[in-house]
């Protein structure tokens, strides 16, 4: 196969398209509470990647809105609880990359800031699961991106060399993240505000096609 062995994807914004989905349960919520009215651009500019606390911190750095993690959490449940994440579409030709991967001999993982219930609903759904050796999830780190640790144990589990893994990713937190585990990414991003924070990114590209190809080119 060449230089990369294995394959670490993030999940939301590069395999599913789920930012309209977060976006549509976080905006009425501020408006509600906090008079706060977002657009989308507003979304993928300040808060797309992030965890929930991270956005927490930015409403009150940014948009002086205080809100406290417990009623956001509540707020978010019942948001979810209402809408179904069953609903959220997959990234084009997220399933035929990643089985073509796996297909292929390269041992493919997920690291993402996301619930394991997340990753077992929305890619149980489309029947996706099954392509990845492991998951890595916000209840498997302390430190989620955009600091490393969440890489840094996808390496541990592969007991590969950092030099024969490759990230793809879609935001500048998990670019910061693969970056400072000192791996390789390629950032896939058709958000012209997201794709601007992509420097640090060892390629920029549009989709995933783009992203295999320029992969397979390598091996």
């Amino acid at each position: 196969m060449g230089k990369f062995k294995a394959i670490l994807f993030d999940l939301d914004g590069t395999l599913i398209d789920s930012e309209r989905f977060y976006f549509d349960a976080w905006s009425p919520i501020l408006k509600r509470q906090a008079g706060l009215e977002i657009n989308f651009t507003d979304w993928i500019d300040h808060f797309a990647g992030h965890t929930m606390m991270h956005n927490l911190d930015t409403l009150k750095r940014t948009f002086q809105v205080d809100i406290t993690a417990e009623f956001m959490r509540k707020a978010l449940a019942d948001a979810y609880a209402k809408a179904d994440m069953r609903d959220i579409s997959l990234m084009p030709s997220a399933r035929e990359v990643v089985r073509s991967f796996s297909e292929d001999g390269y041992r493919v993982a997920l690291v993402t800031s996301s619930h394991l219930s997340t990753v077992e609903i929305v890619l149980g759904h489309h029947q996706m699961l099954d392509y990845f050796e492991f998951f890595v999830t916000r209840e498997s780190v302390q430190y989620p991106k955009p600091n490393p640790e969440p890489y840094l144990l996808a390496i541990d589990k592969l007991k590969l060399p950092a030099d024969q893994i490759v990230v793809i990713e879609d935001t500048h937190t998990g670019c910061a993240a693969a970056k400072g585990a000192g791996l390789y990414c390629m950032a896939v991003s058709q958000q012209t505000i997201e794709r601007r924070k992509l420097g640090q990114a060892d390629e920029l590209l549009n989709d995933l096609e783009q992203a295999k190809k320029s992969l397979l080119s390598k091996q």
